[in-house]
């Protein structure tokens, strides 16, 4: 009789915490199509520190009305070169976020399978972020193939 795989432990998850500095700079804006909304290109650039040390460069596409209090969503790509909790190397975070007029959000950053390098290949997880008005937090909740 075979046996199911065994699920992964809540002790195998291991948790990279700390604070990032984010630059945003604009590359292009689409003005809103008839009956549509605005559109816009943006770099990012990263600056973690605490259990992730490194940086990261992306692109962002966003889409949303322009003025306060108003409904916007938004797609990113990083690159996170460093290391996370000691071991070097790199992985892709994929971002998808809604922000709607009523305050609600939502946010889902994972890391992108089979994207990651050096100490970090196999790495498998997602990241947290908590925006405050004293700084940018994350917490990195991942797994390696060695905890399997």
């Amino acid at each position: 009789m075979a046996s199911a795989p065994a699920q992964a432990q809540e002790s195998d998850v291991h948790h990279a915490t700390g604070t990032f500095e984010v630059t945003i700079t604009p590359e292009a804006q689409a003005e809103a199509p008839e009956g549509g909304v605005a559109t816009s290109r943006m770099a990012l650039s990263k600056q973690f520190s605490g259990g992730l040390i490194g940086t990261a460069t992306g692109t962002m596409l966003s889409a949303g009305t322009p003025a306060p209090g108003h409904s916007a969503a938004y797609v990113a790509i990083d690159q996170f070169n460093g290391s996370v909790d000691g071991r070097a190397g790199g992985f892709m975070l994929l971002h998808r976020g809604t922000m709607a007029a009523s305050g609600e959000s939502e946010l889902s950053v994972v890391i992108a399978p089979d994207s990651g390098t050096g100490a970090l290949a196999g790495i498998t997880g997602t990241l947290t972020i908590d925006v405050r008005e004293d700084g940018h937090f994350y917490d990195l909740a991942y797994r390696l193939p060695e905890d399997d």
